[in-house]
């Protein structure tokens, strides 16, 4: 058992030595500030045939002012640090708990159960070692826990103890990260001012929302305006009449609503958050609108009390809510009558403050003192009961006197005997006892009663980081027997700074993955993210990472295949090596690849177009056998090209492709309007101007041609000049501006003849086939035009044969996923072409005229 310093003496050693950490100075650190760990008790738990060491901390709390022990398993031994302790259970050391033992034989002599709130009890056991005293360490234990017991019930009946265990929620099986987050909370947590106004107006059962006055001088006082309301009426409507009509009364709770709305604060925007009412009692709370956003877990209660505690002539409303990261409790409370039923209003108190629970999640969980902020408002009905026989003060009309009747206050007697309020606070008094005035005038009681002047409307308040600004009566507002009663506060609210939470979430995240995984198999890769860069079409550009074995152990892993497209990545990566095994302290590189070429580029155009933000090239997961998984973002800009577009988007173009974002071509893409800047795509009537214009050297051009096989050397300049519609000499050859040539026609996600393939191949006629070419958008029709008549002018020359042409073209330009598995697919592919390249006489040839670059011009 250790106890005491949390570091050892260290009085021998150099001042420049580091104090070595104790087991009580590691298990601090699980600890908030304000809790304490007052000493460690080692016990272990039998399960099976297996036994766990742990440790038993006695930790106290200076908020609560209680004792809870917390079970600690150790995750190693000895204990480096804290990430070593994982909680297993909580024992709160209220009414309920229970140490006991057993001496049933040898076996269990050291064995002892821990039981609280009804749990089943948790079975311990310990080492029999004795102290340097002599004593037992276990009779010593139980020892201290008596001794906190006697500490927190101060001699008194534990049946009588009001105890604090909230501070114990943060350690209540919450998971790892929420109690590090809890225990890093001043890292991440912010005050923020807010300005609470409360109000308390016993109306009399006046309809004083019906008259012409004011409530400003009530509603608006205050330099600054206030960010909430909370304004609580008694004696709303309480004749018997009223209270069995429930229409009535709703009408009444409606029209004072709105006449409230009516009386705020000029120049701020105010919406009702939240109304609860009890009949003759009612509680609103009013809030600017742009705070509404910011709170949330609103709920209401009420406690009926009084003759008719089903109708609740008295009793309490309450209205709970989390604002920020505080949670905030307003209660109205109309408290017995009559001088001389100070003990009635006692239990009024009680049983308002014991009963009233705000739902969460179906169930009623917090009560009114699980709150941060507590503002108690109302007609507490307490009164002045001066001793018999003294003389009355004289006119009340400055401060003096009214501290001299406030020595007689019941309330105040009575809280400071502890039996009503304890722990609120009320303000300083400075203005007149607000009962019992004739109606309509600032004059006291004239009845037949004559009742003394009495402060019956108070506003108090418990919690911290709250400071009354303002506390006042309102004696020129005189429509009730009472005279309203405002107190305004500044509140300093809990409040999350979100840019600080996620610094500190990211490291506790990474603190509690390293306790989770440290006894798997785990590897660690120094790029997370893979960048890129600028990615133009058929470059291939190489990035490099590594991965690192930092366990015990051997690893293995893979890169896990994803449903889509059935591989570990997408078509444009390459990855190398896909699997491999790491042995202890060693590392690989492994190698990824990025090249959007001819068989992947209409790939990741789709998907660029399908992703609504920036698009990531890939994500790869590296699966770690036994372990974790990891997730590498594989990201970078693609260049657009031509290459990959369709005839629509290239018409849609004002300037050359390479001047366009990917944003810009995206949107391009995405335009399905039958609008074109050119009836035809200007990178297309390049080709074609410049094949044209080779007339002699084009023989053997179109040969073959299979978008597998690489491109020329010379392509990425043709490429770059059809992007950027340069006037410079053509970069290539003939055979490169065919090749480029089938690839415009060949990489858009649909053929040039599609949604008409499979009709176009079921016609049998040239004439039954020019009506679906002229069904075509106007650039698929007019690129299909020119295209046939360029290839006709060259197999008139003899450049090409035309069985060949219409071979190769066929199958580029009727390309369709659902007819190529037929057996004749291709021969009728090239049955069309034939049609449209056959020559029969000039007169015959698509356009009715010869080709030349002046009539494709655009």
């Amino acid at each position: 058992m250790e106890r005491g310093s949390s570091y050892p003496n260290a009085a021998d050693t150099s001042a420049a030595a580091v104090p070595e950490e104790t087991t009580l100075s590691i298990v601090q650190q699980r600890f908030k500030a304000d809790e304490t760990v007052h000493l460690i008790f080692e016990a272990y738990q039998i399960k099976g045939r297996e036994h766990f060491e742990g440790l038993l901390t006695l930790v106290s709390s200076s908020s609560g002012g209680t004792y809870a022990i917390i079970s600690f398993s150790l995750l190693r031994t000895p204990l480096t640090g804290s990430n070593d302790l994982k909680i297993n259970k909580v024992f709160p050391i209220n009414t309920s708990f229970k140490l006991t033992t057993d001496n049933k034989g040898s076996k269990t002599e050291q064995q002892f159960e821990l039981c609280t709130d009804d749990d089943r009890p948790s079975q311990y056991c310990y080492h029999p070692i004795r102290t340097e005293l002599g004593s037992d360490e276990f009779n010593e234990f139980c020892a201290e826990i008596d001794s906190c017991k006697r500490t927190m019930w101060d001699g008194g009946s534990p049946s009588e103890a009001v105890l604090n265990f909230r501070w114990l929620d943060d350690y209540r099986e919450i998971g790892e990260v929420k109690q590090e987050l809890k225990k890093r909370e001043s890292e991440y947590i912010v005050y923020k001012d807010i300005v609470i106004y409360c109000a308390t107006w016993n109306v009399n059962n006046r309809p004083c929302w019906d008259n012409k006055n004011t409530l400003r001088p009530w509603l608006a006082c205050g330099e600054k305006a206030p960010d909430i309301y909370a304004i609580g009426l008694q004696e709303l409507e309480t004749t018997a009449k009223a209270m069995l009509n429930g229409n009535q009364m709703q009408m009444y709770a409606t029209q004072w609503v709105r006449k409230i709305l009516e009386n705020l604060h000029n120049g701020v925007e105010y919406e009702e958050l939240q109304s609860v009412r009890l009949y003759g009692i009612m509680l609103i709370i009013i809030v600017r609108k742009q705070l509404r956003q910011h709170i949330v877990r609103c709920r209401v209660n009420s406690v009926a009390r009084g003759v008719f505690k089903t109708l609740g002539n008295k009793g309490g409303v309450a209205v709970s809510f989390q604002l920020n990261e505080a949670n905030i409790c307003f209660v109205n409370s109309h408290l017995a009558a009559h001088m001389g039923n100070v003990a009635e209003r006692n239990d009024d108190y009680k049983a308002i403050d014991m009963s009233m629970r705000f739902e969460e999640n179906g169930l009623q969980l917090r009560t009114i003192n699980d709150h941060d902020h507590i503002f108690w408002l109302g007609d507490l009905n307490y009164r002045i009961q001066e001793p018999i026989g003294q003389q009355r003060p004289g006119p009340m009309s400055d401060a003096q006197t009214f501290e001299l009747m406030l020595q007689f206050d019941q309330l105040r007697m009575e809280m400071s005997y502890d039996r009503c309020f304890k722990g609120y606070t009320e303000g300083e008094i400075k203005f007149a006892p607000t009962y019992k005035y004739d109606v309509g005038t600032d004059t006291y009681d004239t009845g037949e009663k004559q009742r003394a002047p009495a402060y019956c409307d108070r506003v108090l308040w418990k919690g911290k980081r709250i400071e009354q600004l303002e506390y006042n009566g309102v004696m020129e507002i005189r429509e009730s027997d009472h005279k309203p009663v405002y107190a305004i506060f500044r509140v300093k609210i809990k409040t999350r700074d979100d840019y600080k939470y996620k610094m500190v979430l990211s490291e506790v995240l990474k603190a509690v993955d390293k306790r989770e995984n440290d006894s798997q198999p785990q590897i660690i890769t120094d790029r997370p993210i893979i960048e890129f860069g600028l990615v133009r079409f058929n470059e291939p550009v190489i990035r490099d990472f590594n991965v690192y074995n930092d366990c015990s152990q051997q690893v293995d892993f893979k890169f896990k295949v994803k449903d889509l497209p059935n591989d570990i990545c997408e078509k444009w990566l390459h990855v190398d090596p896909r699997s491999d095994s790491l042995m202890i302290d060693s590392a690989r590189s492994i190698r990824v690849r990025m090249l959007a070429d001819a068989n992947s580029v209409t790939g990741l155009l789709k998907k660029i177009c399908s992703t609504s933000d920036r698009c990531d090239f890939d994500i790869l997961i590296l699966h770690v056998r036994s372990g974790r998984d990891i997730f590498i973002t594989v990201t970078g800009e693609y260049q657009p090209s031509c290459f990959g577009l369709s005839m629509e988007t290239m018409c849609r173009t004002e300037r050359p492709i390479g001047e366009y974002t990917l944003t810009e071509i995206k949107e391009l893409m995405l335009d399905v309007t039958p609008m074109y800047r050119v009836p035809m795509p200007r990178e297309y009537f390049l080709l074609i101007d410049y094949l044209h214009k080779q007339s002699g050297q084009l023989k053997g051009i179109f040969q073959s041609y299979d978008r597998c096989q690489p491109l020329s050397s010379q392509f990425n300049a043709v490429r770059d000049w059809l992007d950027t519609w340069s006037d410079d000499k053509f970069p290539g050859t003939p055979q490169t501006a065919a090749e480029a040539l089938l690839l415009l026609l060949d990489l858009p996600e649909q053929a040039l003849l599609e949604p008409f393939v499979d009709d176009l191949l079921a016609t049998r006629s040239k004439a039954d086939a020019e009506r679906y070419i002229d069904l075509l958008s106007e650039p698929k029709r007019n690129v299909f035009k020119h295209l046939c008549l360029f290839l006709c002018e060259g197999i008139e020359r003899g450049d090409y044969d035309a069985n060949n042409i219409a071979t190769i073209f066929g199958r580029v330009l009727l390309r369709s996923s659902k007819c190529n598995v037929t057996i004749d697919y291709h021969s009728r592919c090239s049955e069309f072409m034939q049609r449209f390249i056959r020559i029969e006489n000039p007169d015959t040839v698509v356009g009715g005229n010869g080709l030349s670059s002046a009539s494709l011009q655009t």
